[in-house]
């Protein structure tokens, strides 16, 4: 408290004088005197000003110590804010990734199939120092509100199944199965398809 109170006095100090120039100034009559009494009170308020920083430049200030009195601040381990910054960085990374990866595939199955909602959660490779990083081990869909008609249309280059032919209904889930499979390279055995 010390330093940040000699400072708050300082400025004090420098103001009032600043107000007692003024106010003298002003008593003073316009006549050849005015001149130097604006050079005394110039004078003044220099003095008022570096008188206290000649006294920190003679004793010397310790802002760490100053820092840590006033503001409890402690000496911070720069490696470990690093780190910390650096795993957040990466989870940042890896979330946005996933969030991109998983819109693909959405739009992927909207492609191939009518859907009115597709959920899609894919489980990856996390670690960005892995040479395989990103790589897909699971992806698990849910379709909801999958549009099925009683006969087979193509509509707009998307399949509308036909409820009757439950066959046609799986090879369409196989066939979106399928194209991730290809196209992520991920096992047929990994791929889940649910329908809600």
């Amino acid at each position: 408290m010390h330093d940040v109170e000699m400072v708050k006095n300082w400025i004090l100090q420098i103001a009032y004088i600043s107000i007692l120039a003024i106010v003298f100034e002003l008593l003073i009559p316009s006549s050849n005197m005015k001149k130097y009494v604006k050079v005394v009170i110039g004078l003044t308020i220099m003095i008022a000003i570096i008188n206290p920083i000649l006294g920190f430049l003679k004793n010397g200030v310790d802002v760490n110590s100053t820092l840590e009195r006033e503001y409890n601040y402690n000496s911070i381990d720069i490696n470990s804010v690093t780190k910390q910054a650096e795993i957040e960085r990466n989870k940042l990374i890896v979330d946005e990734y996933k969030k991109r990866l998983n819109e693909q595939i959405k739009e992927r199955i909207l492609d191939i199939i009518d859907a009115s909602d597709v959920e899609v959660e894919s489980t990856i490779i996390e670690d960005l120092n892995d040479k395989n990083f990103g790589v897909i081990k699971n992806v698990h869909v849910v379709l909801s509100n999958v549009k099925y008609k009683m006969v087979n249309d193509i509509n707009d280059g998307k399949i509308i199944i036909d409820t009757s032919k439950t066959d046609e209904k799986g090879q369409i889930l196989d066939n979106i199965k399928n194209d991730i499979s290809k196209f992520y390279n991920v096992p047929l055995k990994n791929i889940t398809i649910e329908e809600r």
